[in-house]
């Protein structure tokens, strides 16, 4: 019986296989120096920003406090950083309920797949809007317009780098904003009124008598 073909058979086959495993060995490895380069920028960025701020460089290498740290330079109130977070939670609270429906289809999840599926979108939009807010505010600080805040909010680490190393912007925490972003355009901090004369002040020092207030 002659095995020739089925000889030549196999090592075809082999030799695709080692063709895919060297294929997807050099696209895993390219993936993830891609990856390391974006999360190194994104912690460059911020640090060199946070620093611009007036904030401690070393907060960008922190994950979840990176983004409460932003979260306070732009102004916002504390609790915006549960709706950037909503979404990432419940994506990954719906891919593990995914997993277990592909995993045992007599589970009965399908009514609570569409159900966290929707609350995932929504809270993916919400999230969204949280960093639109976000971005707004630190525009302000910096006295851009809208258009510069829609920019951070497509390239966020391109655009605090430059923030971060422009020689000619200045990060103004006196400039008033919302702690709700597009909601309002003033902070709700109270008015301050000079303890000598009464006079309402803006700035460090009471317009009318000199005294230094803040």
């Amino acid at each position: 019986m002659n095995y020739s073909h089925l000889n030549s058979t196999l090592n075809s086959s082999s030799g695709e296989e080692e063709a895919i495993l060297a294929f997807l060995g050099i696209f895993l490895v390219f993936f993830f120096i891609v990856l390391f380069i974006a999360i190194a920028f994104k912690i460059i960025s911020r640090w060199v920003f946070f620093k611009k701020c007036g904030d401690e460089g070393w907060k960008a290498l922190i994950p979840v406090y990176n983004d409460f740290t932003l979260l306070n330079i732009s102004g916002l109130n504390w609790w915006w950083i549960l709706i950037i977070y909503s979404g990432t939670i419940l994506s990954t609270f719906q891919s593990t309920i995914n997993i277990a429906q592909k995993t045992d289809s007599s589970a009965g999840l399908g009514i609570v797949v569409v159900f966290v599926g929707l609350l995932s979108t929504i809270a993916s939009f919400a999230a969204l809007f949280a960093r639109i807010n976000q971005s707004y505010n630190i525009a302000k600080r910096f006295n851009k317009n809208g258009g510069y805040a829609a920019l951070i909010v497509l390239f966020e680490p391109i655009m605090l780098l430059i923030l971060g190393l422009s020689k000619t912007d200045e990060y103004d925490p006196k400039v008033e904003v919302s702690p709700n972003g597009l909601f309002g355009a003033k902070t709700s901090k109270p008015s301050v009124y000079c303890p000598d004369c009464g006079t309402q002040v803006q700035e460090d020092y009471c317009p009318k008598c000199g005294k230094k207030v803040r």
